[in-house]
């Protein structure tokens, strides 16, 4: 319990500290509203040239966006500390973490925010709430049950990625994997039936971009069975379990400043 204490303290000081530039507070939150305008308008362009792909018609692909946004909205308003971990070795920065009284890994969580994230989040939950209102859904409790813990599995999963993949990028001194997982997110706001199964497998487990998205979505829809929805916790706990080592494996290899 302190150490959500803790948390919230931090991200109330960084809070305070962007709120006293208002200029550069509005912009970043306006940037966030329009960032992700350029992906609603490409899938408005496909489906303007085909009704469906893999048998999604444009609002229920709409749903895979808008979970993909609250995802990336809510780890870059409060993780985004997680990004650009390489950077905090080279300013010394995880020296002065690990002097203090607190977990290494908290700090980094609430190291920073940005307040963009807000906006593609607000995004996200437009695109969704008004995609799913356009469907025919039967709203049965289960499928509310549903709803609710993908809203709050979904950015634990994408939060828990993005820190594994800069520790990786610690640990094999370079950035390489970085951007290969950054574009493997691309992939998670289209129906995974069009991917080789080799690729599903990758999004369900490894790198489980899909699981934000494709199975919440899929079992809203009725497009697979109710089960179908135990790949999400399943994946949360996979890339848990998998970012805490790569995390533990870095923190090993790291020998001080600049290395």
């Amino acid at each position: 319990m302190r150490s959500v204490q803790i948390f919230f303290q931090m991200m109330a000081a960084n809070l305070r500290g962007l709120m006293a530039f208002k200029a550069d507070f509005l912009v970043s939150f306006s940037a966030g509203l329009l960032s992700q305008t350029i992906g609603l308008l490409f899938l408005g362009v496909l489906f303007s040239n085909i009704s469906t792909v893999a048998g999604w018609t444009v609002f229920e692909a709409a749903v895979l966006y808008g979970y993909m946004f609250v995802g990336e909205g809510m780890m870059t308003l409060f993780f985004q500390g997680t990004n650009g971990l390489w950077r905090q070795v080279r300013r010394g920065e995880i020296d002065r973490y690990m002097l203090r009284p607190l977990s290494l890994e908290q700090q980094i969580f609430g190291r920073d925010i940005n307040l963009a994230g807000a906006g593609t989040t607000m995004t996200g939950l437009a695109v969704l709430g008004y995609s799913l209102s356009r469907l025919n859904i039967d709203w049965s409790w289960w499928r509310i049950l549903v709803l609710l813990a993908s809203l709050i599995l979904g950015p634990i999963i994408r939060v828990n990625i993005n820190f594994a993949c800069s520790a990786a990028v610690l640990l094999l001194d370079g950035g390489g994997i970085k951007g290969i997982v950054d574009d493997l997110y691309e992939m998670g706001k289209y129906p995974l039936d069009i991917y080789p199964k080799a690729f599903r497998m990758l999004l369900l487990t490894l790198v489980p971009y899909a699981a934000i998205s494709f199975v919440p979505a899929a079992v809203l829809l009725g497009k697979r069975p109710v089960a179908y929805i135990l790949f999400l916790p399943a994946a949360a706990v996979l890339i848990l379990l998998l970012r805490k080592f790569v995390f533990h494996k870095a923190i090993e290899h790291y020998e001080g400043a600049g290395n």
